[in-house]
């Protein structure tokens, strides 16, 4: 059976880091956009809830108000998207290799509770060798909640399977499942995590947030969103974290994270990063990308 692999981000933490710093990046966007690269912290808007230490706002209080209006802008705009996804993870403690993954994505859309659209996802992997020409399809609601993949690089490419994509196959590859792919799905997960990650550090002295502006990914002006949480903490997953978001699309180009340096001093180790090449939005993706046919190759 193939190893498979998601494609937009990774299972526990990318879902965590990309809902918790996607949403502030629009400050970015709805502040000053001149090309200055002073870093500012991002200053919250509520107090803390009673009984926590009220001498300072919590800094992913902002992140959090930001974060649900993005989503619903979002949710009120974007229907689909393609692009080439650049990937790096570590799993079992091993840095892989990068990988080259083009990906066609459609949004869920609900009127009511009748699905419109589902979330559809199809991959198909460029580099390297090992997985070149891997395809993975996957529709919500349809073939029993299985991914579609056809094997890919050297050996038996033409094999398709279906593939649990939450079961250990699909977690020795990859981070996340791609059932938690697309940006809307991320950014509801993203504010039940900020909730969490309040509760976590309630006084905000293990949370620092920076925004820096003037940032280029893909030579397109961006702006940067850094969270940083200097000590180790149980409950949270990461180090630092910064995400790229492109000032006119409204969304994220780039990812990285870093854990803990195990001792001081130390660079710290990379957990993943993703970049977001040839992103559109809203092409019109024809239906039959999404279909079994694809899969094989037809």
């Amino acid at each position: 059976m193939p190893r498979t692999c998601l494609g937009f981000g990774f299972r526990f933490v990318l879902t965590l880091v990309i809902g918790a710093l996607f949403a502030p990046l629009a400050i970015a966007q709805q502040t000053t956009t001149q090309a200055s690269k002073s870093r500012q912290p991002v200053t919250a808007r509520r107090p803390l809830a009673p009984g926590a230490d009220t001498s300072r706002e919590h800094p992913l209080v902002s992140v959090l108000d930001y974060a649900r209006r993005e989503q619903a802008y979002l949710q009120d705009t974007q229907r689909d998207f393609t692009c080439r996804l650049i990937k790096r993870e570590r799993i079992n403690d091993i840095l892989q290799d990068f990988q080259y993954i083009d990906m066609w994505g459609r949004e869920e859309i609900r009127e009511g509770n009748r699905i419109l659209q589902p979330m559809s996802i199809f991959l198909l992997f460029q580099a390297p060798k090992n997985v070149a020409g891997r395809r993975v399809l996957y529709v919500e609601g349809q073939n029993e909640g299985k991914m579609q993949v056809r094997n890919g690089g050297r050996h038996f490419d033409y094999v398709v399977v279906n593939v649990d994509p939450n079961g250990e196959t699909a977690r020795e590859e990859s981070l996340v499942p791609i059932t938690q792919s697309g940006f809307n799905r991320i950014l509801a997960q993203m504010i039940q995590i900020l909730e969490r990650d309040m509760r976590i550090d309630a006084s905000g002295q293990n949370t620092k947030v920076e925004r820096i502006a003037g940032a280029k990914i893909n030579k397109r002006p961006s702006s940067v969103v850094r969270i940083t949480h200097p000590q180790k903490q149980e409950g949270l997953e990461f180090h630092i974290a910064n995400v790229f978001v492109d000032d006119e699309l409204h969304v994220p180009v780039r990812v990285d994270l870093s854990l803990w340096p195990a001792r001081p001093g130390q660079k710290p180790p990379i957990l993943a990063e993703y970049t977001y090449t040839e992103l559109k939005l809203n092409v019109g993706i024809p239906d039959n990308v999404f279909t079994s046919a694809h899969v094989r190759g037809r």
